[in-house]
């Protein structure tokens, strides 16, 4: 008979712990890849050391504030009979929140348009001449070819 193999102690096959964070999908519950946040803060020299836990963070912060826009975006979609979010209806959502409003309020969007709307400033006080024609203002043709 063959003998049998000797039993290793079940100290000496005990792992390592890894000293680096574990900042997967499955570990912070986050749609955000942690990893390349982390690539592009340390990228932009954000500062000296970058802590995993300030990444998760901000990962879900950015990932909040991406849900609650594209929230309000769809739902603006949805009110304009379309099936698809364009800039458009990222900007009119935008403008439309008063919360986010500040956070966008230096921020060009290409392709989004004009918001709707007049500005307080333009508008001019209205008297009874305001929508008058031309005809009843003394600027018709034959009065103004009169005067030259």
């Amino acid at each position: 008979m063959a003998p049998t193999p000797a039993l290793v102690p079940a100290e000496n096959s005990t792992k390592v712990k890894s000293k680096f964070a574990n900042m997967t999908n499955k570990n912070t519950g986050l749609v955000f890849n942690c990893y390349s946040l982390r690539r592009r803060m340390k990228a932009s020299r954000v500062g000296r050391f970058i802590r995993p836990a300030s990444v998760v963070y901000l990962g879900a912060v950015l990932e909040y504030l991406l849900a609650e826009v594209l929230e309000l975006a769809g739902n603006c979609a949805r009110d304009n009979k379309r099936k698809i979010i364009k800039p458009r209806h990222v900007i009119m959502a935008v403008e439309m929140d008063d919360e986010l409003k500040p956070l966008f309020s230096d921020v060009i969007m290409p392709g989004s348009g004009v918001v709707p709307g007049v500005h307080t400033c333009l508008i001019g006080k209205r008297d009874q001449d305001t929508f008058r024609g031309w005809a009843r203002q003394g600027l018709s043709k034959a009065q103004v070819g009169a005067k030259v």
